[in-house]
């Protein structure tokens, strides 16, 4: 039996600009419920706005933090382009705006319409600051090898990874390779159908995928042509020698040339 489901790595790295949109976007409110924050946003240094967590409605000291920091922004971004800003902290009197650099061209701002003391922020400005960090990996693309997270301290990289299955969870169904499968087992139905009757797909396919000891949505070409000798094994058990070899005569070559057709 092959490498069963339970034993993949669920694990996926944002592929596309939706994807990686959404690891930030979930990186964002796990960092503000965290922290008790009210806004973040997560911005580059020439002022565009890359992804935020902002409440639909804003309460009076809230709305005048973020028109401080909208007011403050072309300061804020010349100082991160042409300084390298790490970390600030900024006390009003409707609150405190934290900024933190995200690599040489991005930045998040923090809002919390209340005044925290600055001996008070030591736990909250770690986690600001093992965010950026996490933000970094993601907008810059790189890989969730255990090389590279070697390179992170251990919560760092305990994060980019639970992010990575998360996106896994919450995504995988919108990936080029579940599409591919889920096109494959349509084909592969149909032909078990035409074959021994509608009724008896299911059998076929729970004992097919049985044996490999996964699912459709987890397939591989290999995998593929190997599941189907199990459905041409079961279809011989059900329905005689001849009917399992005009299914094989049949579907070996075009399931070949089903799989070929998505490089």
């Amino acid at each position: 039996m092959t490498e069963s489901k339970k034993e993949i790595d669920k694990r996926m790295e944002a592929g596309t600009a939706t994807m990686l949109k959404h690891m930030l976007d979930l990186e964002l409110r796990k960092v503000k419920e965290e922290n008790d924050i009210d806004a973040v946003m997560f911005m580059g240094v020439d002022g565009r706005m890359f992804s935020s967590d902002i409440p639909v409605e804003l309460t009076p000291q809230q709305y005048r933090l973020l028109n401080l920091v909208k007011a403050h922004l072309p300061h804020i971004c010349g100082q991160l382009s042409a300084e390298n800003l790490q970390i600030s902290v900024q006390y009003y009197d409707e609150g405190t705006i934290v900024i933190s650099g995200v690599g040489p061209n991005a930045f998040l701002v923090y809002l919390l319409a209340r005044k925290v003391e600055f001996n008070d922020m030591e736990k909250m400005l770690a986690n600001m600051e093992d965010a950026s960090v996490v933000m970094r990996h993601l907008f810059e693309l790189r890989p969730t090898s255990e090389e590279v997270l070697s390179t992170y301290s251990k919560k760092v990289a305990a994060e980019i990874t639970d992010l990575s299955r998360r996106l896994f969870v919450e995504r995988f169904d919108e990936t080029p390779e579940y599409k591919k499968n889920m096109e494959i087992l349509k084909f592969v139905k149909k032909k078990i159908q035409d074959t021994v009757g509608v009724g008896a797909v299911d059998e076929v396919l729970t004992f097919s995928f049985n044996e490999l000891g996964t699912s459709a949505a987890y397939m591989n070409d290999d995998l593929w042509l190997k599941f189907m000798e199990n459905v041409i094994q079961r279809i011989e058990v059900m329905s005689g020698d001849v009917a399992a070899q005009n299914f094989a005569s049949t579907s070996r070559p075009e399931i070949q040339k089903k799989l070929k057709s998505f490089v």
